[in-house]
């Protein structure tokens, strides 16, 4: 009896081992702001296609035949849009210093970049203020850079090395820190509000959208900006580069654009407008 249970078990074990073998792997690189977003993708996708195993790579990893990239650079199949805003610890004193100072496009390039001329007290105020920027390839300080013409070596200030939402946490030490990051990393996205830290800079716009964005609901200023455009709201896209040949690969991508699609405001990402959706569901096929 002993023998026949033991026979069983071996079986067993080698149908499992079998089985693990025989799942397919395919690695993910992604952004940190967007990674939230995947990892639920990925949850949804296994619940229907459990025999893919998926692993979450570094910037560093070599790409191969079964690597998806995320990047928010040309050339990709687009899946959602991003917005980057300017931001500081909540009651800082930076938040005090900038006061009812609106800024414009040309002030916030000022403040971040480059030497121009100001009123006095702006003027002061631009050089009391501590500028963190984030220093990786993928962070979204690179894309605000490229929305006012500049380059990433062009930010005054300290660069932070690794997540963006390191950014958060230099700022929130330092009360004269302001920074810029993703709407879907500064907001929480269970409350569905801006973290109660931050604080979003004051810009130059409308009364209506100003007031939208001053009471930090995520869903509301998702709402305006994928209705709206900005000058002084730098708007991405991330997408995605992979092999058209695996059939594994390419079988995610699919189930990405029919169905992963409906959680992008979930994880504080804006819709791509409907016409440009189409246009990435057939690039994709």
């Amino acid at each position: 009896m002993k023998k026949i249970l033991y026979t069983i078990a071996l079986i067993l074990g080698l149908q499992v081992s079998l089985t693990a073998q025989e799942n397919e792997k395919v690695a993910i690189r992604v952004p940190n702001f967007a990674r939230p977003l995947v990892e639920k993708w990925v949850a949804e996708y296994q619940k229907v296609n459990s025999g893919v195993d998926f692993q979450f790579v570094t910037a560093k990893s070599q790409d191969t035949d079964n690597t998806i990239q995320f990047t928010t650079d040309g050339g990709a199949v687009y899946i959602a849009r991003y917005a980057v805003l300017p931001i500081t610890a909540h009651e800082s004193q930076a938040q005090q210093l900038i006061g009812t100072h609106k800024l414009n496009a040309k002030r916030l390039k000022t403040l971040f970049f480059v030497d121009e001329d100001l009123d006095d007290d702006e003027a002061d105020t631009k050089e009391v203020l501590h500028v963190y920027t984030g220093n990786g390839q993928q962070s979204v300080s690179r894309v605000y850079a490229s929305h006012f013409k500049q380059t990433a070596s062009d930010y005054k200030g300290k660069k932070i090395a690794g997540d963006d939402s390191f950014l958060n946490t230099a700022v929130s030490r330092d009360p004269l820190g302001v920074t810029v990051n993703t709407l879907s990393n500064i907001a929480d996205l269970n409350s569905r509000q801006l973290k109660p830290e931050l604080a979003l800079l004051p810009l130059d716009v409308d009364k209506e959208s100003r007031q939208i964005l001053s009471e930090g609901q995520l869903d509301a200023i998702i709402n305006l900006l994928e209705q709206r455009s900005f000058d002084e709201i730098p708007v991405g896209k991330v997408g995605l580069t992979y092999n058209r040949n695996n059939a594994r690969v390419n079988d995610f991508v699919q189930w990405i654009m029919a169905y992963g699609i409906q959680y992008v405001h979930e994880y504080g990402l804006l819709e791509l407008p409907k016409k440009e959706l189409t246009a990435q569901l057939h690039k994709a096929e």
